[in-house]
């Protein structure tokens, strides 16, 4: 089993093509997400969507929220350690 990281995760999430792949080698069934890895990356995009909210952040509301909703279907269909 492969658990992933915060820092791993986060590039898989955003799209980095070298982590991505590298993922993609390794079964579903044998990657992992420890629940604070989900923590600390769904706090992140929580404060991201209160930036916005507050015309601070260098995204809209919208996407922020695209965002948010897009990771919480990942980590639903993800293996949590706890």
């Amino acid at each position: 089993m492969i658990a992933f990281d915060t820092d791993v995760l986060t590039a898989i999430l955003l799209g980095n093509s070298a982590f991505v792949e590298r993922a993609a080698a390794i079964p579903v069934r044998e990657q992992a997400v420890p629940v604070i890895v989900i923590e600390e990356i769904m706090r992140g995009r929580l404060n991201v969507i209160r930036q916005a909210e507050a015309g601070r952040a260098n995204v809209s509301i919208a996407h922020a929220q695209v965002t948010r909703r897009r990771y919480c279907r990942y980590f639903s269909r993800s293996l949590t350690l706890n």
